[in-house]
């Protein structure tokens, strides 16, 4: 540390001769000392390349490195006090560069190194989720169908009752048997229809749980309920 302080000193001192200089380089060395003395090193780093770009003094590369350590740039400062060294200074400034080089590189030794790349990012595999049910055409078409032919069963169940009805209050024993006979025609197709409607709804239900879904814990189920049974099922939609 006290080497790198007696080296920035030499910067500054050598700061002060430049920018006496009146010359078209002189206004930017002015500029670079002020920002020197400021804390702005940046600024001064910009400065000393703007003049270094009109009059390529030795000197000016030998201050551009020392604003590049200021700056973290130990890379970029070598390199510039390797270009002021290839102009062959005096015996005490190139002992100066010498040492400023030392520090740099005992500074990129001592810095830790950059943290390893992550692997890349993998393809993301093949999502397993379940459509949902109402995509499945054929399932949707099964309890339709199951669900039309239910409601024509209900309607011409409903129609035989009528005509049971209308056979108690018939003129005739002619007319009596001909509303029963139609009750029990329409009765008979009631119960097909109510009965198919309902093995179509149940296919439907099915395929629902069978067709292109994920793995997960399904059942179905039958109840006895008065009268007949009710069909249950688990899982998701």
């Amino acid at each position: 540390m006290t080497r790198l302080v007696r080296i920035l000193t030499i910067a500054s001192v050598l700061l002060v001769p430049l920018a006496a200089d009146a010359d078209q380089a002189g206004p930017h060395i002015e500029k670079a000392t002020l920002a020197h003395k400021e804390g702005r090193f940046a600024d001064a780093l910009v400065e000393l390349q703007a003049a270094y770009a009109i009059d390529p003094r030795p000197e000016l590369l030998y201050a551009i490195g020392q604003v590049q350590v200021k700056l973290g740039r130990c890379g970029d400062a070598i390199s510039s006090y390797e270009l002021y060294l290839a102009t062959n200074p005096s015996e005490r400034s190139a002992g100066a560069t010498h040492q400023a080089i030392e520090t740099c590189r005992a500074q990129l030794a001592a810095a830790p190194p950059p943290p390893p790349a992550g692997p890349p990012p993998s393809a993301a595999p093949p999502s397993s989720r379940a459509r949902p049910w109402y995509t499945d055409k054929v399932g949707d078409a099964l309890v339709l169908g199951g669900a039309v032919a239910g409601v024509f069963g209900v309607v011409i169940y409903v129609g035989a009752r009528s005509d049971l009805d209308s056979a108690e209050a018939a003129p005739t024993l002619t007319r009596y048997d001909e509303l029963v006979d139609r009750a029990r025609t329409k009765r008979a197709a009631s119960v097909v229809l109510i009965g198919g409607g309902v093995a179509l709804i149940g296919a439907g239900i099915v395929h629902y749980l069978v067709h292109d879904r994920a793995t997960e814990s399904r059942g179905v189920g039958v109840v006895p309920a008065t009268g007949g049974g009710l069909v249950t099922w688990t899982g998701r939609f």
